[in-house]
């Protein structure tokens, strides 16, 4: 009589489930952490972005005072000299008149709007994540053992007398 080499059996959904819960709760918190950095390094790419477009409008406001822009060194005069070429009145006051050039700039480019990603919220992620880990564990842990005490009854040989 020759045994079959794979014979089903229940052991083996028992063992099979134990593996898959520790496997996930060894996987899963590293995913969380890896999908949290990838949304650091989003932000951080953002406010890159942000920080060249800030420099490049500074740069702009440079050249255009170098040029020497009519209209920027009348608003310069206007508003840190309080000086108004002669002939000319203000129609208005403006709200912004302790404004500062940096504020200018400043308000020539767009903020950042970067909204971060969320983890995606799972019922085996929030075991797996939460303090309940040791417990996803331990009840792989447990299939297993019962996978293992529930595995394929060997044949019984006889021995000749």
């Amino acid at each position: 009589m020759s045994l079959p080499f794979f014979n089903p059996d229940p052991g083996w959904l028992f063992l099979v489930g134990g593996v898959a819960l520790i496997v996930c709760a060894a996987v899963i918190p590293e995913a969380e952490k890896v999908h949290s950095m990838r949304n650091q390094l989003q932000t951080i790419r953002c406010a890159e972005q942000h920080n060249f477009a800030r420099m490049s409008a500074c740069s702009r406001f440079l050249d255009d005072l170098k040029a020497g822009d009519q209209g920027l060194v009348r608003r310069l005069a206007a508003s840190q000299l309080n000086l108004m070429p002669r002939g000319e009145t203000a129609l208005l006051i403006a709200t912004s008149i302790d404004a500062t050039p940096s504020d200018w700039i400043e308000a020539s480019v767009a903020p950042p709007n970067y909204e971060v990603d969320p983890y995606p919220d799972t019922l085996l992620a929030r075991w797996t994540l939460g303090s309940q880990r040791l417990w996803v564990i331990a009840a792989g842990a447990f299939c297993v053992f019962l996978g293992l005490i529930f595995g394929p009854a060997l044949p019984i040989q006889e021995k000749p007398i």
